[in-house]
C-alpha cells in the first residue's frame, strides 16, 4: 500500500511565514500599549511571541532549503530575519517606530481627527481625566482606547492618545494641534512636548527637556 504525502506549495508556506512576520512586526509598534496592557508580564509575553515565531520559522525555513529553490529560500530568510529583528529593533529605535507605526496607521489617526472635529466625541469626556472612549475599531489606536483634551490649539482642543501609559500615571503618545504646535503640556501627570512633527498636524509627545516652556 502507498502512501502518497502531499506537499503543501512554497507560497502557502511564505504566506504563513508572512502572517507571523506582520504579527511580530505588530508587536514591535505597539510594544507601548503591550506594556501598558500587560506590566510585569509584557516581558513574558513579548518572549511567547518569539517562541511562537521559531515554532513557525524553523520547520518552514527546514522545508524551503530542501526544497532548494533558490527565492524561495531568500524570501523566507528576510521574513525571518525581520519577524525576529523587529520588535527587539522597534522597541530601542523609538525614532523609527513612532513615525513608522504613525504613518502605517494614519487611516486612524485621521478618523480619530475628524470625530473630534465633526462633534462625535462628548466635549465634557474629552476633557475630563481619562478623556472620552474611542470606537472599539479605533481602540488599536490607543493605549487606553480613550482620546483626550490637553489644552487648546487654534481654538480646537489638542488631542491626545497615548502609546504608552505608566502605573499609576505618566504617558507619552501622539497629539493633533489645530493651531501652532508648542508649549508644554500635562499627559497624566507628566510633562510632554511636542518633539517630532509626523504630518497633519499631529505630533509626538516626549518628555520635556530644558526649561519649562509655555
Amino acid at each position: 500500500m502507498t502512501t502518497c504525502r502531499r506537499r503543501l506549495p512554497t507560497t502557502i508556506l511564505l504566506s504563513v511565514m508572512g502572517a507571523v512576520t506582520v504579527a511580530m512586526l505588530a508587536v514591535g509598534l505597539h510594544i507601548g500599549q503591550l506594556v501598558t496592557a500587560l506590566w510585569l508580564l509584557a516581558p513574558l509575553a513579548e518572549g511567547l511571541a518569539y517562541l511562537v515565531a521559531l515554532a513557525v520559522y524553523l520547520p518552514v525555513m527546514t522545508v524551503l532549503l530542501r526544497r532548494r529553490r533558490v527565492a524561495a529560500c531568500a524570501a523566507g530568510l528576510v521574513l525571518t530575519v525581520t519577524g525576529l529583528a523587529a520588535p527587539v529593533t522597534l522597541q530601542f529605535t523609538p525614532e523609527l517606530r513612532v513615525p513608522l507605526r504613525f504613518h502605517l496607521e494614519r487611516f486612524a489617526f485621521t478618523q480619530v481627527a475628524e470625530l473630534a472635529r465633526e462633534g462625535k466625541l462628548p466635549a465634557e469626556r474629552l476633557h475630563s481625566y481619562l478623556g472620552a472612549e474611542l470606537p472599539s475599531h479605533l481602540c488599536f489606536v490607543s493605549a487606553n482606547c480613550r482620546v483626550s483634551a490637553l489644552g487648546t490649539s487654534g481654538g480646537r482642543p489638542v488631542l491626545f492618545l497615548p502609546d504608552w501609559l505608566g502605573i499609576p500615571d505618566d504617558a507619552l503618545g501622539y497629539a493633533h494641534f489645530t493651531g501652532e504646535a508648542t508649549g508644554s503640556f500635562d499627559a497624566y501627570g507628566m510633562r510632554v512636548c511636542p518633539t517630532t512633527h509626523l504630518g497633519e498636524g499631529w505630533w509626538w509627545m516626549d518628555r520635556c527637556r530644558g526649561p519649562r516652556r509655555s
